[in-house]
């Protein structure tokens, strides 16, 4: 089973994997050293932005393929949704097209995720955030960059819930993702009531592996509760 957390910068996706982590949860990261153009894309985005969105395009479902294993709850710290938006932010015309018809073609090929987490805070909060951090790819991150792609999140939640999509959303302004074990221990109980009621239909073009998944979300609840 698959578990993809959604967001922007710094709204605490992988703070939020290590606190599950903790409690014994199985989680992924996203691989950002492995990406040769990503400091490329933020300095000059009209020549490596398309180089850098498909490489992690394909890198991202490539990791979530190897690393799902039958009978399992994984936690991804990345999302289709978020490399939709990050490609409609840096891509254009022809180049924004063409990888937003990659990620819907991998969805069809080897299925969309069980349950998205929609993490979310102010602009002002994750600049702040970032600048702790100082990652160097996000040095000239402004907040008009943040709210832009904000915007650019929210708008394919919505539509991936339009299509059926399970999607918890997650305030996380004055959340202590690591240390509030109250808090992980409440999200997981979330996650339990999410698949306790049918699934949405499927979207047209859903892969067998997707299908499977969802027959099969259940027995994978029951996993999650002896983790907790």
């Amino acid at each position: 089973m698959r578990i993809e957390i959604i967001g922007g910068m710094g709204v605490g996706k992988t703070t939020l994997c290590n606190g599950l982590e903790d409690i014994g949860l199985r989680c992924v990261y996203e691989a950002l050293e492995k990406n040769p153009y990503l400091d490329l894309c933020y300095q000059d985005p009209e020549s490596y932005g398309f180089y850098s969105q498909i490489s992690f395009i394909l890198g991202n479902f490539h990791t979530a393929v190897q690393k799902q294993e039958e009978g399992k709850i994984t936690f991804f710290d990345y999302s289709t949704i978020t490399d939709k938006a990050y490609a409609s932010l840096f891509l254009k015309g022809r180049a924004r097209q063409i990888a937003l018809e990659m990620v819907d073609f991998l969805e069809e090929k080897e299925g969309r995720a069980d349950l998205f987490l929609y993490l979310t805070c102010s602009p002002e909060a994750q600049l702040e955030r970032i600048r702790s951090r100082n990652r160097p790819h996000e040095k000239n991150v402004d907040l008009e960059f943040i709210q832009n792609l904000d915007a650019y999140i929210a708008r394919f939640v919505h539509m991936a819930e339009i299509e059926g999509a399970r999607v918890l959303t997650l305030d996380t302004e004055a959340m202590d993702l690591r240390n509030d074990q109250d808090f992980i221990t409440s999200l997981t109980k979330q996650i339990r009531q999410t698949f306790q009621t049918p699934f949405a239909t499927i979207i047209p073009g859903q892969t067998r592996r997707a299908t499977q998944s969802a027959a099969a979300a259940r027995n994978d609840m029951v996993a999650l509760a002896e983790a907790v």
